[in-house]
């Protein structure tokens, strides 16, 4: 019977704070942080099911068969933002298809690959090809302008790591240290 290593979660019952996952998108081929002027950049999985009853059961089963993952965001508008810049660009400028698109990285602070350093810092990471869908502007009179939208996930995330202190993905198999096998006692 396999046992679970509770200390690997250091025996705490502490949550999660949002600023352990670090949201990057690729602007000119450079990663840069999604974090000034976001107040929301959320995931939805997006799960779809599809339900069968067989002739000799009276109660359904349910398999998971696709998802339609999407990452609804709100922003200041900040023009020094790079990240930020190019999601309002593709709204103001009516982008479509291709142009639409982004590279985007969601990154796992709180599960670290190694002991991180200055020179090395690297996390367990997810790499998607999204589609932005810008949905408002808004501001009042002396209001800051906001806006507003939906990151469409086009196709699989590639599961992999990410380096914040050189910000470059690496898709592969790695384990964080929450990853990590139970032990056997």
């Amino acid at each position: 019977m396999k046992k679970f290593n509770l200390q690997l979660f250091n025996g705490g019952r502490s949550a999660l704070i949002r600023n352990m996952i670090a949201d990057y998108m690729d602007v000119d081929g450079k990663f840069e942080l999604c974090g000034i002027g976001f107040t929301k950049l959320d995931e939805s999985p997006g799960a779809k099911s599809d339900s069968t009853t067989y002739i000799n059961e009276v109660t359904s089963s349910a398999d998971i068969i696709a998802y339609e993952t999407e990452f609804p965001y709100e922003f200041d508008a900040i023009p020094s933002q790079k990240a930020l810049y190019a999601l309002w660009k593709d709204g103001r400028d009516h982008h479509t298809g291709e142009d639409a698109q982004h590279t985007y990285v969601k990154v796992e602070l709180f599960n670290p690959i190694g002991m991180p350093s200055d020179t090395v810092a690297e996390y367990t990471a997810r790499q998607f090809i999204v589609s932005n869908e810008v949905s408002d502007f808004t501001g009042a009179g002396g209001e800051k302008i906001s806006a507003s939208g939906t990151l469409h996930a086009v196709g699989d995330p590639v599961f992999g790591k990410f380096d914040t202190v050189t910000k470059k993905f690496v898709a592969g198999e790695f384990k964080g240290r929450y990853d990590e096998e139970p032990q056997e006692t």
